[in-house]
């Protein structure tokens, strides 16, 4: 194993410099053998954080992109490669595919089982309990990556438990694989602390067993195996460590350096200049000379209701008149309208003010931006960001166990989940539901605002079975403001989709495995509606 003789990992958990200024066995060379990261716990800490990006290195940047293949975001450059990829203008093939991630996750795959076999043949070295924690740890992040190629290509992959022993191999059936993942994450559960403690370093971030459980949650939800779902999210509330943050705008602004929500199961920090993010510059509005290249939509705007609990329509000339009067507070915290306060001054949307409208790209072709994850501090240029990624925060966990138990029919505890969700919003008079049908249409729109531009709406929709209608033959919309002489504003909604009809087939629900997976292991076959 070849190791520079100073090495810096920073995983947004903690830095640690170590080689050049830590006394450390074994003496410093150009080269170690394989028996090196197992010879003191530093050495294995060192050798873990290299798996830590899994959880969030570039921000939520790879989020906001899943989003804009849904109705909830629109890429404002025509030619961005969601937009293609939404029109059909780069259809999904075997050998070509913007939502594939195959490749990418048997290197990880690869990566982890490494890490596990030289566990099991130097780990003697180091104490059991650092060794199990330290599987538990390699385990999840195996199930992390597992649970991705099974979102991705319909709960169907191969299974590799240890390094692969021969070329070909075939694919596992989906209760096959859901069962590989749980038996990773249980373990991760039995061996991962409750918290995290160590006097000598900063170890915010690191993997606990509420994030064991929570993580379980959410893939057991995919999974439909209901009753695991809301077990595994019980579990998370049974702890008693986490809660909800009073101010959802709040929540969004915490820095690693400067505390950790109560709210965050979860999470990845950054810290400038060392590691910090650019995510503002690409996605701020013109005003603050960002690039713009994402709006929310109107359909995602509209579906914020008045602070009230009453819907907004359009056609209500009164809400129509003054339309971002007396929303909900979730409505403030996420979208940059026009006329709202933002950065000492008020956001211009409107067609020919320093925001927008437009189209064709470097401003908002739907009249809005996000507001939510953006660093309202930063006012003189961009400076690498610093707020911090949630990959699990504990209303998710709410919304599952609300969702999961709605599924095994029981309404009751399933609106007390969702009720809480939306009394943190602002909501006084509790929702109702008398059916499941009734309660899924209230779950879906609550997981469509609170999870907003957190990367979840393209695969809820999928795994709903939603997709083929909401995201098929439709265009999405926005607002085009103008601004009239006696300074009010008129509002027209317009197609922000430029007459394309958005397209969703049947098929897309699961995949194809990719073109070159199948030419160098003919034991893998493809999916049929693929071949």
């Amino acid at each position: 194993m070849d190791m520079l003789n100073k090495i810096i990992i920073y995983t947004g958990l903690f830095a640690m410099t170590c080689l050049a200024s830590c006394s450390l066995d074994p003496e410093l060379t150009k080269s170690y053998s394989d028996e090196v990261p197992w010879t003191n716990e530093k050495n294995l800490e060192l050798y873990l954080n290299k798996f830590y990006p899994l959880i969030g290195q570039t921000y939520y940047t790879p989020y906001v992109e899943d989003d804009a293949h849904s109705d909830i975001l629109k890429m404002n450059t025509p030619v961005a490669d969601a937009n293609l990829f939404i029109f059909g203008s780069q259809m999904v093939t075997p050998d070509n595919n913007a939502m594939g991630c195959w490749d990418w996750a048997y290197t990880w795959t690869r990566d982890c089982n490494e890490f596990l076999d030289g566990l099991k043949k130097y780990g003697s070295n180091l104490p059991e309990e650092v060794t199990l924690r330290a599987e538990a740890e390699i385990r999840f992040f195996r199930a992390w990556v597992s649970f991705k190629l099974s979102r991705v290509y319909g709960g169907s992959f191969i299974i590799f438990e240890q390094l692969p022993d021969k070329k070909e191999n075939s694919r596992s059936s989906v209760e096959e694989c859901w069962d590989f993942i749980e038996r990773d994450i249980d373990f991760a559960i039995e061996h991962l602390p409750v918290k995290v403690v160590s006097e000598k370093e900063n170890n915010q971030g690191k993997l606990t067993k509420g994030a064991a459980l929570a993580f379980k949650a959410r893939y057991m939800l995919y999974a439909e195996r209901w009753k695991k779902a809301s077990d595994a999210a019980k579990a998370v509330m049974d702890l008693g460590i986490y809660e909800l943050e009073d101010d959802y705008a709040k929540l969004f602004t915490y820095k690693r350096a400067t505390g950790t929500s109560k709210e965050s199961i979860l999470d990845f920090g950054y810290q400038s200049p060392n590691f910090g993010y650019s995510f503002d510059y690409f996605y701020c509005p013109p005003g603050d000379k960002g690039y713009a290249q994402v709006s929310p939509t109107e359909e995602l705007v509209s579906a914020y209701q008045m602070a009230d609990g009453s819907d907004f329509s359009w056609n209500n000339p009164e809400q129509a008149k003054n339309p971002y009067e007396g929303r909900e507070k979730r409505f403030y915290a996420s979208i940059l309208y026009n006329g709202a306060d933002w950065k000492g001054r008020k956001i211009e949307t409107y067609v020919g003010g320093v925001d927008g409208y437009a189209i064709g790209g470097g401003t908002t072709c739907t009249g809005y931006y996000m507001r939510k994850l953006f660093d309202e501090g930063q006012r003189n240029g961009f400076q690498p960001g610093e707020l911090t990624y949630y990959a699990m925060r504990y209303a998710e966990v709410l919304l599952i166990y609300a969702e999961a138990m709605a599924q095994q029919d029981n309404l009751s505890e399933a609106l007390i989940a969702l009720n809480q969700v939306r009394l943190r919003a602002g909501f006084d008079k509790p929702v109702t539901a008398s059916s499941k049908s009734e309660f899924m249409s209230l779950l879906r729109h609550e997981r469509m605002i609170e999870l907003a531009f957190e990367g979840h709406r393209y695969w809820d929709l999928r795994r709903w079975k939603q997709a083929s209608i909401v995201l098929n033959n439709v265009n999405c919309h926005g607002t085009k403001i103008t601004r009239n002489e006696d300074g009010t504003f008129t509002y027209d909604q317009v197609d922000c989709d430029g007459g394309k009809k958005r397209i969703f087939p049947e098929k897309y629900y699961r995949f194809p495995i990719p073109l070159t997976e199948i030419q160098r292991n003919p034991a893998c076959e493809q999916f049929d509606e693929w071949k």
